[in-house]
């Protein structure tokens, strides 16, 4: 079998930690791994450091806090191409890891499928297991065509050359949703095997709701600039049909969410899209061919004269007297003014790397 580096990301295990050392190391012996390590990437305060040392575990101690950083800073020291991690707090089986390799031979990057495993009664909130991860599996379907069963195992094998190439930024537990982004935009191939989910041992650290704010954020930022253009063009169409036809149409396109909202709303949405995509770019070093052929073209001094044309239509019909029927589409005009050059100033000061 592959020399394999274990990573284990730790803050405060010690109930559980010793077991999964051992348990890797009598399942190394079975399965006649003789060149693999232990890694301990630690921010403890509880012992389970020292534990970590005596077991035999080489200890990276950073007493840094992040799911994220934590594996990186476990990874960076990693000396074997074959990588797994997983949490060392009893919930994982590290007796199953050879399953794992076995499946690497013809893919970049496993994923322990704990949905399609026998998960141990109690193991996994209601929430997460019904609402959470599926939550997160069918927004990463619908933006990435990611098709993935638990996009939130914490028990992974890929090699390392392979995850040189993610160049992942997140410190948080977002970072297993970044992962697989990276991997499906880099083209790796991700494939997933049953596994057993136990209860864990001690305190959890998931900080449910934050945490999952955490991925949805992250997932919504990382949207293509399509989905956006999209969403917000197709609202916008509406809105506009609506703010003109709306009275000839009826039902709820005569309506003021339809004919004052949407419109709003849609350019609102394809803003968003731009600061995603600038965000990523100057935050977090992503390119972007979109990006740079959009900046070639956009300035503030454009978007100020968009803005100010906007602005003007009201104030001409209302000078010649012609705003009595068109308030509704005079009043979107002068919204859609004010929200062009007070988002393309943020965007402006946004875009400066």
């Amino acid at each position: 079998m592959d020399k394999i580096s274990f990573i284990l990301p730790c803050r405060n295990e010690k109930q559980a930690i010793k077991k999964v050392i051992q348990d890797i190391q009598s399942t190394c012996r079975k399965e006649n791994v003789k060149n693999y390590e232990i890694i301990v990437s630690d921010s403890s305060w509880d012992g389970s450091d020292k534990i970590a040392i005596n077991q035999g575990a080489k200890l990276v101690k950073h007493d840094q806090k992040g799911y994220g950083l934590a594996l990186q800073k476990g990874i960076d020291k990693a000396q074997y191409e074959t990588i797994i991690f997983g949490d060392p707090d009893g919930s994982y089986d590290f007796k199953e890891f050879p399953k794992l390799i076995k499946k690497l031979k013809n893919s970049d990057i496993v994923l322990g499928n704990r949905l399609k495993g026998n998960i141990e009664k109690k193991a996994m909130p209601f929430t997460h297991r019904f609402i959470g991860t599926p939550l997160l599996n069918l927004l990463l379907k619908i933006l990435f065509s990611i098709k993935i069963s638990d996009s939130q195992s914490g028990f992974r094998a890929f090699k390392k050359s392979s995850f040189k190439k993610l160049n992942l930024q997140t410190n948080g537990m977002e970072f297993a949703s970044e992962m697989i982004i990276q991997a499906t935009k880099n083209g790796l191939k991700i494939k997933e095997i049953p596994i057993d989910y136990k209860i864990r041992k001690g305190d959890s650290k998931l900080e449910p709701y934050k945490d999952g704010f955490a991925h949805i954020k992250y997932i919504i930022l990382k949207a293509p600039f399509i989905f956006y253009l999209i969403t917000g063009g197709i609202i916008i169409i509406i809105g506009t049909i609506s703010l003109f036809l709306g009275n000839q149409i009826g039902n709820i396109f005569e309506t003021a969410t339809f004919k004052i909202f949407f419109p709003i709303i849609g350019l609102e949405i394809i803003f968003l899209g731009l600061f995603s995509k600038t965000y990523l770019y100057t935050k977090l070093n992503q390119e972007n061919k979109f990006l740079k052929k959009f900046y070639k073209i956009f300035s503030l001094k454009h978007a100020i004269f968009i803005s100010i044309i906007f602005l003007l239509i009201p104030i001409i019909f209302k000078i010649l007297n012609l705003d009595q029927n068109y308030f509704n589409q005079l009043f979107v005009s002068a919204i859609f003014g004010i929200q062009i050059i007070f988002n393309s100033i943020y965007l402006s000061e946004l875009s400066i790397k």
